[in-house]
């Protein structure tokens, strides 16, 4: 078992990669009463298309990922949920575009549900009548969130940037595709995708990491890896090539005008280093000294009522593709638009004497990293997997105390030259 010293805020990282190829990762909080695990699958719902190791192609319907999900919890014994419930867990699971995550927390019985959460998530169990029923609650899910003006203003940017992408698809996939889903399909994709070298564990809380390692090596050491061809994710270059709209709306009932400015990333990113990760924070600090509410730019923004409180940026950096979107309420979707996008032309000319800025910048973000180490679901939350070389929320408070103002100018202006430029606004009903 290999262990990773953090001095700076004197903590302890166990890493141990299991026989079957399963990587596991402990932080151990002795001071806590609770435990959090989360069981990370290495697939998304960008992968309904995909290639296996024997060369052939597959193709499924959008939302599968998504859909396997919730059928994982099905077990010939009854629902999942209830077995943790039995034993004093809460659990819950999610899909994200590029992977699926199984969690539970609990202050007791913390072997036993560990076991319980391999058990379900290794053993399929895919009857062909539960999933016809599944597909009316998916159904209602997705019809919730195309009822959500927050959920469709990103949707619609994302489409915008990335047309002819599995990103313009929601994760939950339409109406349409889910009714193409078989139990056929789910073991299709569990037997491509859900094997030990496509998932790793993270642990955090009071346990002992030699304890759980053990364990996990007598319990999987007959769980091996599933036998066929290996899923092999697709690569999107080509999809990229698509060039991003400029422009596009939509009209839903909201009281005010939502704005999203989308700007998606073509330079190259390695999210198989460290140096991805590095890349993300740079893009981050660049994003709060130019936009943060500290900034003089938001609250010049602010004072010409061009944003409100619900202005946002995210940074999204994941496996095939990176992007920003900058979003607001606001009356005049022209002036955000027209705003913003001048900030950005001068973002690199701003950036590279932004001494003071970027101290306070970095000292706050920083600060924040740190503190969010209280946090056991937090923890949770910041784990990468396998991305950028099995990075925790601990190599981002390291690689951020190394970041330097001319890395953030540098990455900034790599990013801004190469990336392509979407808006998408969604008006009240009946304005267009």
């Amino acid at each position: 078992m290999k262990v990773v010293e953090y001095p700076l805020v004197n903590e302890k990282l166990y890493l141990h990669q299991l026989k079957n190829g399963m990587l596991v990762k402990i932080l151990p909080r002795p001071a806590y009463h609770k435990v959090y695990s989360n069981l990370r699958v290495e697939y998304g719902s960008l992968d309904n298309n995909f290639w296996l190791s024997d060369k052939k192609p597959k193709k499924f319907p959008a939302g599968i990922a998504h859909f396997l999900e919730h059928k994982m919890f099905d077990q010939p014994t009854g629902d999942a949920f209830e077995q943790f419930s039995h034993l004093g867990a809460d659990a819950n699971a999610f899909t994200t575009y590029t992977n699926t995550n199984y969690l539970f927390s609990s202050t007791s019985q913390i072997k036993e549900n560990l076991l319980a959460l391999l058990h379900f998530v290794q053993q399929p169990y895919f009857q062909p009548t539960a999933v016809e029923n599944e597909k009316k609650i998916i159904g209602q899910e997705i019809k919730m969130y195309q009822d959500d003006v927050n959920w469709q203003l990103y949707s619609g940017v994302l489409a915008g940037m990335y047309p002819g992408h599995p990103l313009s698809d929601d994760i939950a996939g339409s109406l349409a595709s889910i009714q193409k889903i078989t139990a056929t399909n789910l073991l299709n994709c569990y037997q491509a995708f859900y094997r030990p070298e496509k998932m790793s564990l993270l642990l955090t809380g009071a346990i002992d990491p030699v304890e759980i390692v053990n364990l996990l090596e007598t319990d999987q050491n007959s769980i091996n890896r599933l036998p066929g061809p290996v899923g092999i994710s697709q690569d999107f270059s080509a999809a990229e090539g698509i060039p991003a709209k400029q422009f596009n709306q939509t009209s839903m009932p909201t009281q005010r005008t939502k704005a999203a400015l989308g700007l998606k990333g073509l330079d190259q990113v390695l999210v198989n280093e460290r140096s991805g990760l590095k890349y993300s924070l740079a893009l981050e600090l660049a994003f709060f000294i130019l936009f943060g509410e500290i900034s003089d730019n938001y609250q010049q923004l602010y004072e010409k009522e061009i944003i409100d409180d619900s202005f946002n940026f995210e940074i999204q950096v994941d496996r095939g593709f990176h992007f920003v979107v900058l979003s607001s309420e606001c009356d005049d979707p022209a002036a955000f638009f027209t705003e913003t996008s001048n900030i950005l032309q001068h973002g690199s000319q701003n950036l590279e004497d932004a001494v003071k800025e970027f101290a306070i910048a970095k000292r706050d973000l920083l600060g924040s990293q740190i503190q969010s180490l209280d946090s056991l679901e937090n923890i949770i939350s910041e784990d990468q997997g396998r991305l950028f070389q099995q990075a925790t929320v601990l190599d981002q408070i390291d690689l951020l105390e190394q970041l330097s103002l001319a890395d953030v100018w540098q990455t900034f202006q790599t990013f801004w030259q190469n990336c392509q430029m979407s808006r998408f606004q969604i008006l009240p009903k009946g304005d267009i």
